[in-house]
């Protein structure tokens, strides 16, 4: 790396985020075509990200998809716990076991036991939490990822799961009511949960009551579409006996 280029990796690296302009003033004498070239040699080298007008800094990037994801697993967090014990019970060793991605389905992997099981996760951070388990064979499907939900999803990520046989599956969801059904705010993230469940011996979705009598945009389940849903004890009664008729069990 140049001295130019490393004196304008570390101006991006402290202020996280820069114009062009302000790179223009911090190497004067050269033109704005070699900045750019900087800035895309940068880039490739994974320190920054080129944005219109400028670009960020990795490590800005990444503080985002902390908070982000940070402010969602925050929202209660007691009853996510309570599903994710009791979702793990449903795992049997020997088993093939897809879990979703969500703050919910990471409450699950962290409650899974240390027994043989192929275990697949569109969750980047799931995955991550799943590598202490020395018994299990953890694969991350393959696709985008969105820096968001630090998931994976797209079309190749629908395409990469086409082979698997899946003995139980974990699915998130971000909303149901009787209308729409199980529903989420990703049009990919709709298509992959749809693919899954189409594959999949035993269907488990996870979702804790406050995400009931809502819609979002992407319908990807009809209660039809699942075996059992896993939520905490504010579920209404009401909606308890609705699923029930639809032969879900309800824990």
């Amino acid at each position: 790396m140049t001295n130019r280029r490393k004196q304008i990796d570390d101006y991006i690296q402290l202020n996280q985020v820069v114009g062009l302009s302000e790179l223009k003033a911090l190497v004067p004498d050269v033109s704005e075509m070699t900045i750019r070239r900087d800035l895309e040699a940068l880039e490739k080298d994974g320190r920054i990200i080129r944005v219109h007008g400028g670009a960020k800094s990795i490590s800005s990037i990444n503080h985002l998809v902390e908070d982000v994801f940070s402010k969602r697993s925050a929202v209660n967090t007691e009853k996510k716990y309570v599903i994710g014990q009791k979702a793990a019970g449903f795992i049997k060793p020997e088993s093939s076991v897809y879990i979703d991605a969500g703050s919910t389905t990471m409450e699950l992997a962290k409650s899974i036991p240390d027994v043989r099981l192929l275990i697949m996760t569109s969750g980047l951070n799931i995955a991550i939490e799943l590598l202490r388990l020395k018994n299990c064979v953890v694969n991350i499907i393959g696709g985008e990822a969105n820096r968001n939900s630090i998931s994976i999803a797209g079309p190749q990520a629908v395409a990469s799961i086409s082979n698997l046989n899946i003995d139980i599956a974990f699915i998130a969801a971000t909303a149901f009511s009787t209308e729409t059904g199980f529903s989420c705010g990703n049009i990919h993230d709709c298509d992959l949960k749809r693919r899954v469940l189409k594959k999949s011996k035993l269907r488990v979705l996870l979702m804790d009551s406050s995400k009931i009598n809502h819609t979002m945009p992407y319908t990807f389940a009809a209660p039809e579409d699942i075996d059992v849903l896993v939520s905490d004890d504010d579920l209404p009664e009401v909606y308890r006996e609705f699923f029930k008729n639809k032969n879900i069990k309800v824990i």
